[in-house]
């Protein structure tokens, strides 16, 4: 209802349809989108401070459960795993996706051990994830 993907008089004329009224469904509404300042073209941004973490640190994936849109896999959530490289920063997709503003923040390729992330019994091998740096914290 908040982009006009649907009205809330066609939510209620589905509703009662699917209860058995013979309701019509009313048009659909033009669609948009909320206003959101844009701090340029595509996703890199100038975040301002320093990168929290350096290539080498190990760090802990902080276990978030946000509701809505996020780029933190589940499977990483709880996780140690060692920073291989700092990447540009970026417009945080989980802001950005509800349009509460870009947030921009450092970004992170953090190496993880299979074991790590599937137990003893995995197949060894290391998997690379781009993070998010407040999906980050310095593992104790």
């Amino acid at each position: 209802i908040d982009s006009g993907i649907v009205s809330a008089e066609q939510v209620a004329a589905r509703a009662a349809r699917l209860s058995g009224h013979d309701v019509a469904e009313p048009a659909p509404p033009k669609p948009h989108k909320p206003e959101m300042p844009s701090g340029g073209r595509g996703n890199l941004r100038d975040v301002g401070t320093a990168p929290a973490f350096a290539v080498g640190d190990v760090v802990h994936v902080r276990d978030l459960h946000p509701v809505g849109h996020t780029r933190l896999p589940r499977y990483v959530r709880r996780r140690t795993g060692t920073v291989a490289a700092i990447l540009p920063s970026q417009v945080l997709p989980d802001s950005a996706a509800h349009f509460k503003g870009e947030d921009p923040a450092h970004v992170y390729r953090v190496e993880f051990s299979s074991r790590e992330l599937w137990g003893a019994d995995s197949e060894p091998f290391t998997l690379s994830i781009d993070l998010f740096e407040p999906y980050l914290e310095a593992a104790k």
